[in-house]
């Protein structure tokens, strides 16, 4: 299951992210790493876009990110 199949408020688990190196990098600094925990908030228009929390934080991701996080519901 990826990120874009999760329902809004639905808490998951990263499980894997299937990106280049440089995109994981910069995820891991913004707290989205394997094993991390995080929580839908809101999609946007046709799920263009996703809104996770992590912690206190909310982050924005696109589309081709959002499908390429593989996550497990918690």
């Amino acid at each position: 299951m990826n990120l874009l199949e999760t329902c809004v408020n639905e808490k998951c688990r990263v499980l894997s992210i299937a990106l280049d190196e440089a995109l994981k990098d910069h995820l891991c600094a913004m707290g989205i790493c394997p094993n991390a925990t995080l929580c839908v908030k809101r999609y946007g228009l046709f799920k263009s876009s996703v809104q996770v929390q992590i912690g206190e934080r909310i982050v924005a991701l696109g589309k081709d990110q959002a499908r390429h996080i593989e996550i497990r519901v918690a």
